[in-house]
């Protein structure tokens, strides 16, 4: 299946890219997209929305992606 994965602010830069593209496994979790896209790594407060729906406290690892999705990742906003 194909999942479009956008990522913003400060993730944009550290990978280049506003956009990614990935063909993942049929039934493939949120916890998965997070460590192919996140290199293994997850940094606390990262605010992630699933077709425009926040992810808020929900278990990554029970949040099944389908075809076609769109994942927002974001860093926690900073500043005043």
């Amino acid at each position: 299946m194909k999942v479009l994965v956008r990522l913003f602010a400060r993730l944009r830069g550290e990978f280049g890219t506003g956009e990614k593209a990935l063909e993942l496994r049929d039934g493939a979790t949120l916890a998965e997209l997070l460590d192919l896209v996140l290199r293994g790594r997850r940094p606390e407060g990262l605010i992630i929305a699933v077709n425009n729906k926040l992810v808020g406290d929900r278990p990554v690892e029970d949040l099944r992606l389908g075809d076609g999705d769109v994942v927002d990742i974001m860093p926690p906003a900073s500043g005043g």
